[in-house]
């Protein structure tokens, strides 16, 4: 699944730290096949659905945040981004869940080459 919206033909302009975040927030696990090659498989709009307003909502609070800035990244006005500082699982690996009620830990994987962050109780 992540690996379909990192891809910039299916989804541009998609980032992991987004992508990791939306997955999350769409509790669907970064391992899951992507529901965008399943066909009209049952339960698969209800899950695009989930996947679209995770999308809407990571990306308004990233801009709200002025973006994500990870190494060197400034915006036009020079300013540092500041989303990366209010993920529930980007960049957390080890530590617990910001689920209400969930006690697990945060997941490090790698997939494509690019670290995956994930919890293994709210996305299945």
């Amino acid at each position: 699944m992540k690996a379909a919206l990192l891809d910039q033909s299916t989804v541009a302009g998609l980032g992991n730290i987004y992508v990791c975040e939306i997955l999350f927030r769409s509790g669907i696990s970064p391992k899951e096949e992507s529901i965008l090659s399943r066909g009209k498989k049952s339960g698969v709009t209800k899950r695009v659905e989930r996947v679209t307003a995770a999308t809407h909502d990571v990306i308004v609070e990233a801009i709200d945040a002025g973006g994500s800035s990870i190494s060197d990244f400034v915006n036009v006005e020079g300013d540092l981004g500041y989303f990366q500082n209010s993920t529930f699982v980007y960049g957390r690996e080890s530590e617990p869940c910001l689920s209400e009620g969930c006690d697990a830990s945060i997941q490090r994987i790698v997939q494509s080459g690019r670290s995956t962050f994930y919890c293994p109780n709210c996305q299945r």
